[in-house]
Order: structure tokens, then C-alpha cells, then sequence
């Protein structure tokens, strides 16, 4: 059980004791200290550390109001309760502002309710001492924490911690003279305003998102944005936790730029082995078949069974050969720079339909005055390939739908199917993202494009990539 301790300071012997029985019949395992001369009682505060002091009004050497004075310069919480003898309600108001929780007067039930008092007073100080200790807790989480942690309200920052001003890299003197807005990257303060907006308007929007701050040095910083609304001396703002993610999407973009680097290199490996393939191997292939043919002519004396053997092995080579020259193709396109990307990827669906049973659907709008790089075209291409591929191997169909369309500003290609589907949540969530989907992001990503995919399970999949229309 918690030890309360009172301090009682009354000049008159009798009331002190009146006053003590009266609280040891209610709380009879307190502690009462009794002082007549309020300096001695000021002297022995932190010594005696009471729960509450009751202090008469009419004191030798200072009176309450003084008293309470001089509390408050010592910056003491000590709840302070005034008793007079005679009810005067300027004394009780000055009381109540310097602090006292409450004023008594000496009247005929003054004993039996001081007790009580004594209890809510009491009382209303662990209240108070408990939410001081919570309030200290959230303080040292907020203060020490490691994102930026902001309450936006009207364009002005009406609370931040000391990870924003590092952010900012503002004093927070300098921070008291600036809107938020000012610090947002222009290229990206329209996309701010226009979610900061719906969000306090309650539309639906993206809860997490990026944004690019300018700090008073000038430095870009990339930050992490996630947003609740909240009630602000009763008007409605928002709660902001910005995470530094600056030095991430710079990896980010390292690896995004070895990513395209390393596919570029790729494709000039593929290049490369599919003109050894179809101009060396194959043809020297296609040489020891037309050997192999000619082998017995003008020989009528050979064996049938020899004639027999020579012919299967013409029609081994014939076999390696159309491998060969179908790895060849696959690896790079032969006609994709002389039929152009549009017939290519017909060509392409008419193969892929005939060797893998699924029937392709291919049409295209807008894209006979395009003069795309080679670059494009063979990305594009690839996607074509890699969508396909994805087809056959999961969505357990037998239809498939490629729509390429020139829509300026960008060139739009569907890949469309009515198979399995799956749930893009449970596969984002459980990082099963499959390699041809990873692939084709990145391809997505260095054409400067974007990737999106709808799907559900048994309702099909369909992707969709946008990448910038720009002729070469």
C-alpha cells in the first residue's frame, strides 16, 4: 500500500489536531507532519516529499497566497489545499490561480470534509502523475525516434521531432517560419497537395508513398510518407511519419541501372551467339546434310542398307539444323530490323501458336509511323516473348490476346488471357513474384515505362506496359 504523507501548516495547535484525528479516522495510514512557521515547513519540503499540503490562510511571516508563491518559484507539484477561517472569495480566487486544488473554510463541517478532500486530491495526483509518465514515454519515443514525425495542419507544421529538422536539415527556429510545402521537390509538390487534400477529405488514396524534399543546403532527400488524419486543437490536420529513404533508392537506382545494363549486355550476347548459330553453325550444318544427300551419287553399287543409314543421318542433321536455326531466331528475331517490331511479333505469335497449341490473338493500332530504336524494339518484343511464355507454362489456357497500341504519349501493350489467375496480394505479400513477371518489370523499367497487372483467381491475368512513345 502506498505511504501517504501530509503536511499541515496551521499556527493554532488545536486545529492541527482536529485536523489530524479527522484524517487518520478516513486514511489512518498516513503521515501527518505538523509546522507552525511556514519558512521551517518551506525548508523541509524535499526532505518530508509530502502527497499534499493543507495550509491556513493567516500564517506568522507569510500568509497562503504567499506561500503559494513561493512554491511556484521553487516550481514544486505539491497539490496545496487553503483553509480560512472566514470565507473571502477574492483570497479564493488568487488561491485557485497560483494552483491550489481546493479552499476550505473553517466551518462546522469543515473536519469531516476534509478527508474526502484530502482522497480526490490525492486522487487527481496519481491521475496526473500517470499520464506525466506516459506523456514522458511518448515523448522519449518521439524525440529519439528514427523517422521524422510531423503534424501538418493548414500548410503549417504545427509539431515536429527532432528527426525532421535533421531531415530538413533546419533549425527549429528556421522550421516555425516555413510551410511544408516549401521544402516538397516542385516536381513532385502537385502530387503532395493533391493526396494531402483527399486524404483530409476522406477519399480513398494510397495510405503509404514517396516523395523528394529539397533541404536548406539543397540536397534532394527521398522520404517515405505514411499518413493517418487526426484532431489538432480541435481542428483536423495530419500525422505524418517520414522515413529517410534517400540512400535505398539510390541502391535502388544502382541496381536498376546494372539491372539494364546487365539485359543490354545480354541481348549483345544473344546477338552475337544467334549470328554464330544461323551464319556459321548452321550453314555449316546445312553443308554436311547436302554432303550427307550427295554422298552415293553416280555409286549405283552401293548397298541399300548404306543408302538407308545415310539417309537417316540426312535427316538427324535436318533436325539439328531447324533447332538451330529456332534457337537462333529465339535469341534474336532475324526480321525484327527488317520487317520492323510490328510484323515480328505477328511472325513471332503465328510460331508460337503453331508449336505450343495456344491460340494467339495479335492486333495493333498506330504503330506503322513509328521509328522506334533498337533498343525499343527489341524490349518490346521481349515482353511479347516473356508475356507468352508466362501463358503457357501457368495460366493453363488455350487463349491468349496481344494488343499493341501507339496512344501518345506512350506505346500500350496488352497481354491478355482467360486462364487461372492468382491473388496479386497473397503473391506480393509472399514475395513469389515469378522470374518472367521480375523480367518484364525490368525490361518496363528500362524503357522508362510502367507494368501493370490485373488478375484474380479464375478470371484470367492481364498486363499491362506503358512506355514513353519517342521515335528514334
Amino acid at each position: 500500500m502506498e505511504t501517504l504523507t501530509f503536511v499541515i501548516l496551521e499556527d493554532e495547535e488545536a486545529h492541527f489536531s482536529l485536523m489530524k484525528r479527522a484524517i487518520a479516522k478516513d486514511l489512518p495510514h498516513a503521515a501527518v507532519y505538523h509546522f507552525q512557521d511556514p519558512m521551517t515547513c518551506l525548508k523541509r519540503l524535499n526532505e518530508i516529499a509530502p502527497t499534499a499540503i493543507i495550509t491556513d490562510y493567516l500564517m506568522p511571516g507569510l500568509n497562503g497566497i504567499e506561500f503559494l508563491e513561493t512554491l511556484n518559484q521553487q516550481q514544486t507539484d505539491i497539490p496545496v489545499i487553503m483553509v480560512t477561517g472566514q470565507g473571502d472569495e477574492n483570497i479564493a480566487v488568487r488561491a485557485m490561480k497560483l494552483g491550489a486544488k481546493d479552499y476550505l473554510v473553517k466551518s462546522g463541517n469543515f473536519f469531516t470534509l476534509l478527508p474526502s478532500v484530502l482522497e480526490k486530491v490525492v486522487r487527481e495526483k496519481k491521475i496526473k502523475d500517470a499520464l506525466r509518465e506516459v506523456e514522458e514515454k511518448y515523448r522519449l519515443v518521439v524525440e529519439n525516434a528514427e523517422e521524422g514525425i510531423v503534424v501538418l495542419q493548414d500548410g503549417i507544421l504545427k509539431f515536429y521531432n527532432p528527426k525532421t529538422t535533421e531531415i530538413l536539415g533546419c533549425t527549429a527556429e528556421e522550421l516555425s517560419f516555413k510551410l511544408f510545402i516549401d521544402f516538397v521537390h516542385p516536381d513532385d509538390k502537385e502530387m503532395v497537395i493533391q493526396r494531402h487534400q483527399k486524404k483530409l477529405s476522406g477519399k480513398k488514396k494510397p495510405e503509404v508513398y514517396d516523395f523528394r524534399v529539397v533541404d536548406k543546403d539543397g540536397n534532394i532527400k527521398w522520404l517515405r510518407n505514411n499518413v493517418v488524419v487526426v484532431d489538432w486543437e480541435n481542428e483536423p490536420a495530419t500525422l505524418k511519419f517520414l522515413t529517410d529513404i534517400t540512400d535505398r533508392k539510390w541502391a535502388d537506382e544502382h541496381i536498376r541501372t546494372l539491372t539494364q545494363e546487365l539485359m543490354k549486355y545480354q541481348e549483345n550476347e544473344r546477338h552475337m551467339i544467334s549470328r554464330e548459330l544461323h551464319d556459321s553453325i548452321a550453314q555449316d550444318l546445312s553443308s554436311l546434310k547436302i554432303g550427307c544427300d550427295t554422298l552415293f551419287d553416280h555409286q549405283p553399287a552401293i548397298p541399300d542398307n548404306l543408302r538407308q543409314k545415310a539417309s537417316e543421318f540426312s535427316q538427324i542433321l535436318h533436325k539439328i539444323i531447324t533447332n538451330v536455326r529456332d534457337l537462333s531466331y529465339l535469341l534474336r528475331p532475324p526480321g525484327l530490323n527488317q520487317l520492323g517490331l510490328v510484323q515480328s511479333i505477328s511472325q513471332y505469335c503465328e510460331d508460337f501458336s503453331e508449336k505450343s497449341g495456344l491460340n494467339v490473338d495479335f492486333t495493333f493500332a498506330g504503330m506503322d509511323a513509328l521509328k522506334l530504336d533498337n533498343t525499343t524494339n527489341i524490349n518490346i518484343y521481349r515482353l511479347v516473348q516473356e508475356g507468352l511464355n508466362n501463358i503457357r507454362k501457368h495460366a493453363d489456357t488455350l487463349q491468349a490476346t496481344i494488343k499493341l497500341i501507339s496512344a501518345y504519349p506512350n506505346i500500350i501493350l496488352t497481354i491478355e488471357d482467360d486462364g487461372r489467375g492468382f491473388d496479386i496480394e497473397e503473391r506480393l505479400a509472399t514475395h513469389k513474384k515469378r522470374m518472367g513477371l521480375q523480367s518484364m518489370q525490368e525490361r518496363a523499367m528500362l524503357l522508362g515505362g510502367k507494368i501493370a497487372i490485373q488478375s484474380q483467381p479464375g478470371k484470367g491475368t492481364k498486363i499491362v506496359v506503358k512506355v514513353p512513345c519517342t521515335n528514334k
